[in-house]
């Protein structure tokens, strides 16, 4: 059994490591105007993300180095390539809007998108080192935060509503949206987890429900849909929250 160990191992992490390769290619596709492509490439991270943690489990190939290589590889994916995603969003958004890109404002706008993989740097970080649950994170995860970007670029690529599309791609809407995800990613805030203990329906009815959704709204409506489920899954997270809070009170009433 000893020897099966690190054939184990090496398949989740074979995951993590592409994810990490594909995280690479999104951010240079970004650097290069291309950001659909990006958009593309960082959802297959997040797949690759949910697939070698639900590898890890299903093997019980649990590792450090691979704790760690899954930490790195995010910290790309979702941190540098969503923020090279937003740094030409900006540049294209402030030339849209004749903004002036020089001086002081230039290099504001040059500053917003570092946000991103720093407050994932220390999301990610504290992920490694707090116990949480499998129903929900502390704070919320790098992915979902890579979504919502993914989801802009999406919709630059391929507008289908106008005033919409104005909207979510003007640059004061996305500075606001680094501001807002940053300080989510670092909150005192539990966000519903997407892992999979089973297949069995009973125990992941509202899971498949979401991806249902979710996949439902990205076909009709694409980077809206997408950018909606984002905003879906946000507001629920926010939901929850109110109700353990409420269970905690009512708990603390039943014991004074």
């Amino acid at each position: 059994m000893k020897e099966r160990r690190p054939i184990r191992i090496f398949i989740p992490n074979s995951i993590t490591l592409i994810n990490l390769a594909i995280g690479c290619l999104a951010t240079m596709e970004a650097w290069n105007g291309r950001f659909t492509l990006a958009a593309v490439y960082i959802l297959i991270c997040a797949v690759l993300d949910f697939l070698d943690g639900y590898a890890a489990r299903m093997l019980k190939a649990y590792s450090e180095i691979g704790k760690q290589l899954d930490s790195l590889a995010d910290l790309v994916s979702f941190g540098v390539a969503p923020a090279a995603i937003v740094t030409g969003l900006l540049k294209a958004g402030a030339a849209d809007q004749g903004w002036e890109t020089g001086g002081s404002a230039g290099i504001v706008l040059s500053l917003i998108p570092l946000l991103i993989p720093v407050f994932s740097a220390v999301r990610l970080a504290r992920f490694n080192t707090e116990i949480h649950t499998d129903s929900h994170f502390r704070g919320m995860p790098v992915p979902a935060d890579a979504t919502a970007f993914a989801a802009l670029a999406l919709i630059y690529g391929f507008p289908r509503f106008a005033a919409i599309d104005r909207l979510l791609l003007h640059p004061s809407f996305i500075i606001v949206l680094v501001l807002l995800n940053s300080w989510l990613m670092v909150a005192p805030l539990s966000m519903f987890s997407f892992k999979l203990k089973s297949y069995r329906p009973g125990a992941n009815t509202w899971r498949y429900l979401f991806a249902f959704l979710a996949l439902s709204l990205v076909i009709f409506f694409g980077g809206i849909g997408l950018f909606s489920t984002f905003v879906l899954y946000v507001l629920a997270s926010l939901g929850m929250n109110i109700r353990l809070r409420y269970q905690k009170t009512e708990q603390s009433r039943a014991q004074e």
